[in-house]
């Protein structure tokens, strides 16, 4: 599984002259120089689609995409036209869509609210503090799916 930032910019980044500063939000409080994405921006996508195929290369049979979460921090992700849980199910779905070109799956890192829109699109879930914030419950719908569906792995690290 291959992990990268979806949804955010980090200074370090050989890639990170490729965003566009329009396309930089705020920074991440506990993070320095790390600033969310405009997700719904083409060039924003574009990079993204970089590190999809740069997974692929590598081998990898999954992406653990994070930072999706931008609508829910920073009120927003700090744009003036606020990021929204719609864009990051957009995002998530499109990413999705992408990786299953190489024939590899996606899974969704922390992001509960938006578990039951992107559900078929995710092939697992990543949670980070779910226990700490109370919200595992969230991830019921992933391991205990209705009839017909089959359950999906969650991941508490």
């Amino acid at each position: 599984m291959c992990y990268f930032w979806a949804g955010t910019s980090e200074d370090w980044r050989v890639d990170f002259d490729q965003f566009n500063a329009t396309d930089m939000g705020a920074n991440l409080p506990l993070w320095k120089g790390e600033r969310w994405l405009d997700i719904r921006s083409k060039a924003v996508w574009k990079v993204m689609q970089k590190r999809i195929e740069l997974a692929s290369k590598r081998g990898c049979d999954a992406i653990d995409p994070d930072n999706v979460d931008g609508y829910d921090n920073e009120k927003g992700g700090g744009f003036a036209k606020p990021l929204t849980k719609s864009d990051a199910v957009t995002f998530v779905r499109k990413l999705s869509l992408e990786v299953k070109r190489y024939g590899m799956s996606t899974g969704l890192k922390n992001s509960a609210a938006i578990i039951r829109s992107v559900d078929d699109y995710i092939s697992f879930a990543v949670n980070e503090e779910c226990a700490q914030l109370m919200e595992c419950d969230a991830y019921k719908p992933l391991l205990y799916p209705p009839a017909g569906k089959k359950p999906k792995p969650v991941f508490h690290i």
